[in-house]
């Protein structure tokens, strides 16, 4: 649980979503914003926080959306720090066929990056090989099982993994199809569990294939099937009671066994995708978040982190460096009751700082470091107002949050402009976590780089 330092937190970031309040896990809400850079046709907006939150026991989160599907860890092996994400893209609807096949629940998390198999696109989930099908425009279960016997890995199978082999399918080559399925359903009734696991699917066959063996080993009696495998257990395992059926993880059994080519079953390091907000999907191409990407190079360098220690602990900020004369804006509150404070820049000096003047009433500090000791590859942020953005236009966020395995992370939403009693906002959805947040515009209309509760 991440652990309120005063009760606050800031970050820069890049129009945003946020959090606020005691909270874990966390829950995203909205927030405003305001300071930027004009590039690539992106608003790469730093704006200013509203609370300090302290890193230490802070939950970082294993999975989030990113444009055109998800990221997940959970199947890396790895950490947090990678993992693999499921995604739409070139009309090969991946992540859409992940959710309507059942998602986490049904298919485990992803497990591998996409791959050709038999010259179709596939990817690999914990329990199954999720399949794409041009012809259909739909992805299928691949026949796991089958392909294994197909490569001789059934002994193996028998011997490390207490799967049966295939049995004699002989038999129907002279039977109809109505005939064939028969046969094989009637190989659940061996064991009264598993028939009705397998049943309580809404499409067994479809989901799972048919039966094609059946084997008592001891401990366990096991049916496998097509595309699934399922066992109940006599005695108790570190993951089931006796009595327990559980299915057979086969996606990992085809990484394991080789089906799955080894480039593919390697995670993704975290850093590589761009974090798209909760709720409705953000659909954007290669060439997009590739500017994105380039918009959020070229603001990382006035983007600091602001470390604060507090009465009752430490804190984790962000800033703003606002010129050569090494002025940091922040809020005003991040340093109110900050007994020291240390600025860390892009190019990793780390200097301290003081407070040289505070506007409690919008919540606005200008915090001060040596200048000559900041060094090269740092630059003041090039501040611009909003008044040429477009609402629906894409815009990217940075941050220092420490519920996300990169810091600072990239996160890409979308722009809207709205009036609160009378007065622009600059708001987008951009995902924001404790440790990130936004800012609005003052009476006048004008864009000021600070931010607003």
């Amino acid at each position: 649980m991440t652990r309120m330092a005063a009760g606050r937190t800031t970050t820069q970031c890049l129009f945003s979503r946020q959090f606020s309040g005691r909270i874990d896990p966390p829950r995203p809400s909205r927030k405003k914003w305001r300071i930027g850079f004009s590039v690539a046709g992106f608003l790469a907006a730093i704006s200013l926080g509203t609370s300090v939150f302290a890193a230490d026991g802070a939950t970082i989160i294993a999975d989030y959306p990113v444009p055109n599907g998800h990221f997940y860890s959970q199947a890396s092996g790895q950490g947090v720090s990678n993992g693999f994400v499921v995604v739409d893209d070139g009309g090969i609807l991946l992540f859409e066929e992940f959710r309507h096949l059942g998602g986490i629940a049904t298919l485990g998390y992803p497990s591998s990056q996409r791959f050709l198999m038999d010259g179709f696109t596939t990817q690999a989930t914990q329990k199954e090989l999720l399949q794409w099908r041009p012809e259909t425009g739909r992805a299928v279960f691949v026949n796991i099982f089958d392909i294994m016997s197909q490569r001789g890995l059934d002994p193996a199978l028998a011997k490390t993994r207490l799967i049966p082999p295939t049995a004699d399918n002989s038999a129907d080559s002279k039977l109809t199809w109505p005939q064939i399925v028969s046969r094989h359903l009637a190989l659940l009734d061996r064991n009264p569990a598993i028939k009705a696991r397998y049943f309580a699917d809404a499409n067994p066959v479809a989901n799972y294939g048919l039966p094609q063996g059946t084997q008592d080993f001891g401990g366990v009696f096991v049916i496998r099937c097509q595309r699934a495998t399922f066992q109940q257990w006599r005695i108790a395992t570190s993951f089931a009671r006796p009595g327990d059926v559980t299915q057979v993880n086969a996606g990992d059994l085809a990484k394991e066994f080789g089906l799955v080519p080894t480039g593919a079953a390697a995670p993704s390091p975290a850093d590589t995708v761009l974090i798209a907000p909760p709720g409705d999907m953000v659909r954007a191409d290669a060439a997009t978040q590739a500017a994105a990407r380039l918009a959020a190079t070229i603001a990382r360098p006035s983007l600091v982190r602001i470390d604060v220690s507090l009465p009752d602990g430490s804190g984790i900020a962000s800033g703003i460096l606002l010129d050569q004369s090494g002025r940091i804006i922040t809020n005003q509150h991040v340093v109110a009751d900050a007994q020291a404070i240390t600025i860390t820049f892009a190019n990793n000096v780390v200097l301290p700082a003081r407070v040289v003047g505070s506007d409690a009433a919008n919540d606005l500090a200008v915090v001060q470091v040596p200048a000559e000791s900041i060094g090269s590859g740092v630059k003041p942020a090039a501040i611009v107002g909003g008044a040429k953005l477009t609402p629906g236009q894409l815009v990217v966020g940075l941050g220092f949050s420490p519920y996300f395995p990169v810091s600072p992370a990239v996160r890409l939403g979308v722009y809207q402009r709205t009036f609160v009693d009378g007065i622009a906002i600059l708001r987008s959805d951009t995902y924001i976590l404790p440790g990130d947040s936004g800012g609005d515009a003052d009476r006048s209309g004008r864009k000021r780089s600070w931010c607003q509760r």
